[in-house]
């Protein structure tokens, strides 16, 4: 089970990684920008608006202007580095979205950091956007990457094009795509199921794994209602 963005209390960032660690995740949830000086830091969206006290396109602020606003509960905007450290720590698996295609100097950035932290075990790099994908595993053939897919049914021929597991929404995973997936050779991970019916269709799905926001109540159902190997993220 995978905490989405951590926790929605404290979505990208170090608290809310360590709460849905804490609650008994054995996995979290990621988004990743770059700023106007090339550094990977946690955020959902392409502005500090929503989620700081601060104003403005990440991409136009340096990293040590990210690092100085702070969300409603205090928390700063840590760096992929920073959750990276944390997880790496913990053996954790860490999905991490990228939100913009990254540039070759951005992509640097980002194997270099996954190495330097010794989080590549660990890592599933996935995104939305398939030249994302593509880019990262060119680059860095040895690290999981998936593809982050919704709206149309996707066959497995065409997600195992972009690493070793499909990120798909928990919509689209019926008994019969879950097998196509897994003949493929995919793990795969479900978003976001919150309630337990939907983690009842996931668990008679087959998933691998199901992200979520409410870590401790799954982890709770899924101690009388799953198998434990589902309970964990692979």
């Amino acid at each position: 089970m995978i905490g989405h963005r951590g926790t929605p209390e404290d979505e990208n960032t170090l608290r809310g990684l360590r709460d849905a660690a804490g609650a008994g995740a054995s996995g979290v949830e990621f988004d990743v920008w770059w700023t106007r000086d090339g550094v990977p830091v946690l955020s959902h969206d392409p502005t500090v608006d929503r989620t700081t006290t601060g104003h403005g396109p990440i991409a136009a602020m340096t990293a040590s202007q990210v690092r100085a606003l702070r969300t409603e509960r205090g928390e700063p905007v840590p760096t992929l580095k920073d959750a990276l450290s944390f997880t790496a720590g913990r053996r954790l698996t860490a999905m991490v979205e990228l939100k913009p295609t990254p540039t070759p100097a951005q992509l640097d950035s980002l194997l270099s950091v996954i190495r330097s932290t010794g989080a590549a075990p660990y890592v599933v790099v996935h995104s939305f956007n398939a030249d994302a994908v593509e880019a990262v595993r060119r680059a860095a053939p040895e690290l999981r990457t998936a593809l982050t897919h919704e709206k149309t049914r996707i066959s497995g021929a065409q997600a195992a094009r972009y690493g070793t597991s499909l990120n798909v929404s928990r919509y689209l995973a019926t008994p019969s795509a879950v097998r196509d997936w897994h003949s493929a050779g995919l793990k795969v991970y479900v978003w976001t199921a919150n309630q337990p019916q939907a983690w009842e269709k996931a668990k008679a799905a087959g998933v691998d794994a199901v992200l979520t926001d409410r870590v401790e109540p799954y982890r709770k159902w899924a101690r009388t209602a799953c198998d434990p190997a589902v309970t964990a993220a692979p």
